[in-house]
């Protein structure tokens, strides 16, 4: 079984953890980002850009996920066993729209 990824989300220490298998879709050139839930009672949007590390760019509540889940982004799904994830195709620009709203 492949080790899935970890990022601490928030300022209490919490982490969430995703498939390791989006960073390599991410550094094969497919800017993605999916939401997650916290230990905090709070939503964080994670990006990952090619080259870069997984960043929080937006944290919330029900909102926040709401929000992500309306948007027309190309919606993927990775299968592994742990079972589907969930996580959306993006443009820079899409996702400096999106923070603004």
């Amino acid at each position: 079984m492949n080790q899935p990824s970890s990022l601490v989300v928030c300022q209490q220490g919490h982490t969430v953890e995703y498939p390791a298998a989006l960073d390599a879709v991410a550094n094969a050139g497919t800017d993605l980002a999916f939401c997650l839930p916290c230990d905090c009672q709070q939503v964080h949007m994670v990006a990952l850009f090619a080259g870069d590390s997984p960043r929080v760019v937006a944290s919330g509540d029900l909102d926040l996920y709401a929000r992500f889940e309306a948007i027309k982004w190309p919606e993927r799904i990775h299968v592994d066993e742990a079972g589907p994830f969930s996580y959306r195709e993006l443009e820079p620009l899409d996702l400096a729209q999106f923070l603004k709203e």
